[in-house]
């Protein structure tokens, strides 16, 4: 929510008005380097009646971009202590590498744009500065209230953060201001210009400001010239976003204004405070924090240079054939009065012929003292550049110039002494950059959701996709203490694609012998591997290109440190492997011949069975029939003992007896020679 207009803005005017009155000088200078480098007549020049001109100081200025920022910046996140056995930690780094590598994916992206300006801000006028910004991507919905306390007919606005992104903003080289300091930790407050129109002035502030404001209606004197363009401040306003580090704070002022148009407490909570990092600057000292441009520690060598450049073209405009003839012979002054060539005919031609022809009429202008003189400004022309080179440190090997005579040894000397000179001002170019990074960084931990971080990264299609929420965690809550950002500043160079790879060849090289002698120690000694393939991932770490093979290496030593603590069985002895199959072998035959042995008892013992159930069964069947049959007897005595059974009682009771016994003993003799017979069997 905005502040009401009551909070008073004359201290921090006041505090801008000192910052302005600091920076006023600097912001001339800079004016006048643009103009330069854009090859304006109107700067300062000896030789004013003459537009010819040596514009060296736009091809160094190219010379520079290629050297400071030609492709875009390859951050490198690495953990402050690189445990291999520390899974997620290592995803984490990857993670969070990627997603400082989504701006700068595309050569034309925003982000690669807005440091290119840097890059030419700090050559130029001697300051750039870039503005980090938290940006949620709100969708809003409406549903239906199922609550009892709210109206059910009343929908509900939900909002929901779909996507996240940081923002780098480009702050033009007079709109970033500052707390007068002589270093940048002395520094209270930053503040960057913004113009703003009415639309978006009400957008961003209550509208009871809009008219609290002034609006520029005409074209002021500060806007008319070139450097920027001359609508600039028409129909806009003037808006200092102002970051104050002691109260850790947050104001939005207008210098035509007496409240102020916002206020609000830390809203990034990240380390350092400022969304913005170390400015770069070109030369400065301890004394002061207002930067020199670079072209005015030289610009009396580039002004020689436009001297020397503007006699030459006086010189050489005078170099033509000029001369006196004689009046009388009108014809001759006809020769070179045009740029065709011509025959001109003479009316008296013996007359003509008798004064000697053209060298008795005509008298040249001397050129030899001219052509001398422009001898002379040529090597002072050469020998001026050669100090300008030699103060600004680009060498004629990087222009792509050197004497045909020259060695190896010499080219490769002064390219090298070169970029001794410049690795300066490289270094300065990568930490400036690094600092947004780890802005960007801190924002992307502070704020992002696991969601955001897990999705934007892509870590879900690799193979370390299972440490996904565990690394966002640690992104989310130990990103400042654990973790650190770096760029190299051959990185934004043009790459050496020859030196990479001959530095790839000798690593290759250098590995191979280092693993054959390494193989049999570890050979005769297991416990040794570890060790040994951590000495190899310290030399791999001196690449930056081998950064990622790093965690091939972590996976490596510790499957080798998990295999010596569970060690396989030795191998056994040949001769025992002999003597097993040997054994093996032989027991294998005494099974096979149990085996027959026992299927051909078994089948025998089979056959036996069968044959004894079948003499049962036959035996069985005899004794029915002489059970049958004795049954059969036994009814006829009885049927004739009942018709003389009156007259026969007493001799057929003793017959019946008999009969019973004889019976009886004939079924017990049957039994036992069933008995004797299965028995026998």
């Amino acid at each position: 929510m905005a502040q009401e207009p009551t909070v008073s803005s004359k201290a921090w005017i006041t505090e801008l008005q000192v910052a302005e009155k600091e920076l006023r000088k600097f912001w001339e200078r800079g004016r006048k380097v643009i103009k330069r480098y854009m090859d304006d007549l109107d700067t300062n020049v000896a030789v004013t009646n003459n537009t010819e001109r040596f514009n060296i100081f736009w091809a160094n200025i190219a010379v520079l971009k290629a050297s400071l920022y030609a492709n875009p910046p390859k951050p490198l996140v690495k953990r402050d202590f690189d445990d291999f056995a520390d899974d997620a930690a290592r995803v984490a780094s990857i993670m969070m590498q990627r997603l400082l590598s989504q701006g700068f994916e595309k050569p034309d992206s925003d982000t690669n744009a807005t440091f290119k300006q840097c890059t030419e801000d700090r050559l130029l006028p001697g300051l750039a500065q870039v503005w980090m910004r938290y940006v949620p991507e709100i969708k809003e919905e409406e549903i239906k209230a199922e609550s009892e306390i709210t109206d059910p007919d009343e929908p509900i606005t939900m909002s929901t953060i779909v996507n996240e992104t940081v923002a780098t903003d480009y702050v033009y080289w007079e709109d970033f201001w500052w707390a007068p300091a002589r270093s940048w930790n002395e520094v209270r407050w930053v503040a960057r210009r913004v113009w703003m129109t009415k639309a978006e002035f009400k957008q961003r502030f209550p509208a009871r400001f809009t008219n609290l404001v002034s609006w520029t209606k005409k074209d002021h004197a500060k806007f008319a010239d070139r450097v920027t363009p001359d609508t600039m401040g028409i129909d806009k306003t003037e808006v200092f976003e102002i970051w104050h580090l002691t109260t850790k704070t947050v104001h939005w002022v207008s210098r035509s204004c007496d409240y102020q148009l916002d206020e609000s407490a830390d809203p990034l909570e990240i380390e350092g405070f400022f969304p913005c990092p170390k400015p770069l600057l070109a030369t400065h000292t301890t004394s002061s924090l207002v930067p020199k441009a670079d072209y005015l520690m030289v610009q009396s060598q580039y002004r020689r240079l436009d001297n020397l450049s503007a006699r030459i073209g006086l010189l050489e405009d005078a170099v033509q054939a000029s001369g006196v003839y004689d009046k009388a012979n009108k014809e001759l002054g006809q020769l070179l009065s045009n740029n065709l060539n011509k025959m001109v005919p003479v009316d008296n031609w013996a007359m003509f012929a008798e004064k000697g022809g053209m060298k008795g009429c005509v008298d040249w202008f001397p050129l030899e003292m001219i052509v001398n003189a422009l001898e002379k400004l040529h090597e002072s022309k050469i020998t001026a550049k050669a100090e300008l080179y030699e103060l600004t440190g680009i060498s004629d090997i990087m222009r792509g110039e050197s004497a045909p005579r020259e060695t190896l040894g010499a080219q490769q000397m002064k390219s090298q002494y070169s970029s001794v000179r410049l690795q300066f001002v490289q270094n300065e170019v990568a930490e400036f950059i690094q600092g947004a990074l780890k802005i960007k960084a801190s924002i992307i931990s502070n704020h992002f959701q696991l969601e955001t971080i897990i999705r934007n990264s892509n870590i879900e299609l690799t193979p370390d996709a299972d440490l996904a929420v565990e690394a966002a965690q640690l992104i989310k809550n130990e990103w400042a203490n654990c973790y650190r950002v770096q760029v190299f500043a051959d990185t934004l160079a043009i790459p050496d694609y020859n030196s990479e790879r001959a530095g790839r060849v000798e690593f290759i090289t250098a590995a191979g012998q280092f693993i054959s002698q390494i193989m049999p120690l570890i050979e005769a000694e297991p416990a040794s591997g570890p060790f040994l393939l951590q000495i190899l991932q310290w030399g791999v770490a001196s690449f930056r290109s081998a950064q990622t093979i790093e965690g091939v290496f972590d996976k490596a030593i510790a499957a080798m440190t998990q295999k010596l603590q569970n060690p396989a069985p030795p191998a056994p002895d040949p001769k025992m492997i002999k003597a097993q199959a040997d054994a093996q072998a032989t027991t294998s035959e005494s099974q096979a011949n149990v085996q027959a042995i026992n299927a051909k008892t078994q089948a025998e013992l089979q056959r036996k069975s069968t044959e004894t159930q079948t003499n049962q069964a036959r035996a069985m069947s005899e004794l029915r029939k002489d059970a049958i049959k004795t049954a059969a007897e036994v009814s006829a005595i009885q049927a004739s003992s009942a018709v003389s059974a009156i007259t026969t009682h007493h001799k057929t009771q003793e017959q019946i007896a008999a009969s019973r016994a004889k019976t009886a003993a004939q079924i017990a003799s049957i039994m036992a020679k069933s008995r004797m017979a299965t028995k026998g069997k």
